[in-house]
């Protein structure tokens, strides 16, 4: 904006840890996994096309590309100081959501069928490389750094590149929008479950969203995937009668009708919170309604619900309700221990230097017989998150717990001779 230079070591800090760190990570995971499963150029080349990749790859690249349309127009008309904010944003989008949604694409066992796998790798590559461009004129060392990492056999600095232009044939706003949707839902979620102190490596049985708009539940229905991989739940429900989870409010929107009714503003704001039937179902189905003598358009009055309970398990997400099913099952409590497990796991073999391609031999003590089912139910998703080729339970006595419950955990290396 042209003001005083400001400066802090505060402000550094911030943007260290909300920006280069995120994109640096992105990078480091990226070629760490490409590394490890010796993906090449060609082995990118095999990737479907963009139309053809999984929802998610679509919609990292879809918002690169509205990314890229939007900051080319704040650059042409001079708007320097709009340009950084949906920058920063889309590193957001980058690490938070892309490449933590989907880190078991990467994970999995390369093989020479797996197109999936190459198409995640693709897309990571494209928006990394295209995003760096963007960005160079902001980070232009880190962007060098990451540019020369991804194109290492190109030599040539990102700072001959020609600024991205935006591919209008990748963008999808509809598939943007459900995706925005989708974060609304888990956010949501993962506020309850904070409230009711329920981690979310507890699975649930479902989410329910109480809505009576088909256009929104179609557009949950296409997310669905999303939504319970995110929130961990087993089930995304629906229920149309949405009357019998919420009481509406009506107010006047004083924009609108300021102006018009004047002094008279105040007394219609008092009979629209006192509607009777009739005219709430007139303001429900898009119908004007007559007041005091004032008629009064749909489009004029502010519709919000609230639940008609005051429950911990439940929220209001725009037009919608959430309700969130709190039970559990013996089954569920069963999942939640082994994605404990995994997770202690995951920390002993960070701790032992392990690299993230080592296969281990696991052995596991415990007396505890809810662990032991728990273990035998799950052993192959433990095994597979962990890149454990054999797992050994024993029946022994544990010095170290988990959730209250006495377990030990051993891990060995295992080599091409082992």
């Amino acid at each position: 904006r042209g003001e005083p230079l400001k400066f802090s070591e505060e402000g550094v800090q911030l943007v260290t840890r909300n920006i280069i760190l995120p994109l640096w990570n992105s990078f480091s995971f990226f070629s760490t996994y490409a590394n490890a499963d010796e993906i090449t150029f060609k082995d990118l080349e095999k990737a479907l096309p963009v139309e053809e990749r999984a929802m998610m790859d679509r919609w990292i690249i879809s918002s690169l590309q509205s990314l890229i349309k939007t900051v080319n127009e704040k650059m042409e008309n001079y708007y320097l100081y709009e340009v950084i904010p949906p920058l920063m944003n889309f590193v957001e989008e980058l690490t938070n959501w892309y490449v933590r949604s989907n880190r078991k694409r990467f994970w999995k066992e390369k093989d020479e069928n797996d197109i999936d796998k190459i198409n995640a790798f693709k897309t990571l590559h494209e928006v990394l490389t295209e995003f760096t461009k963007s960005m160079a004129p902001v980070l232009p060392f880190i962007c060098e750094k990451i540019y020369q990492g991804l194109n290492d056999e190109k030599n040539e600095s990102i700072h001959y590149q020609d600024y991205p232009v935006s591919n209008q044939k990748l963008i999808d706003s509809e598939l943007e929008d459900d995706i925005e949707l989708a974060k609304k839902v888990i956010k949501s979620v993962r506020n309850l479950r904070v409230k009711l102190k329920l981690p979310n490596k507890q699975p649930l049985n479902l989410v329910k969203i109480v809505t009576n708009d088909k256009k929104i539940e179609q557009r949950l229905i296409n997310i669905s995937d999303l939504i319970k991989n995110e929130i961990n739940v087993k089930n995304v429900e629906f229920d149309i009668e949405i009357d019998e989870w919420v009481d509406y409010i009506f107010k006047p929107d004083y924009k609108k009708l300021g102006p018009k009714l004047g002094k008279k503003i105040g007394s219609v704001a008092n009979l629209l919170k006192n509607l009777n039937t009739e005219n709430s179902n007139k303001i429900l189905n898009s119908e004007g309604i007559l007041l005091d003598g004032i008629e009064i358009q749909n489009e004029d009055i502010e519709v919000q619900i609230k639940p008609k309970e005051d429950l911990p398990n439940q929220d209001i997400v725009d037009d919608f309700l959430i309700y969130l099913d709190t039970d559990l099952n013996e089954e569920l409590l069963m999942e939640r221990f082994s994605r404990e497990v995994v997770s202690s796991i995951q920390q002993i073999r960070k701790d032992s230097g392990l690299d993230v391609t080592d296969r281990i031999k696991l052995q596991i003590n415990t007396t505890d017989n809810f662990i032991i089912q728990s273990i035998t139910k799950h052993e192959s998703y433990i095994k597979n998150e962990t890149l454990s080729l054999e797992l050994v339970l024993s029946e022994s006595n544990a010095k170290n717990e988990i959730l209250n419950k006495e377990i030990d955990i051993f891990i060995n290396k295992l080599t091409n001779n082992s």
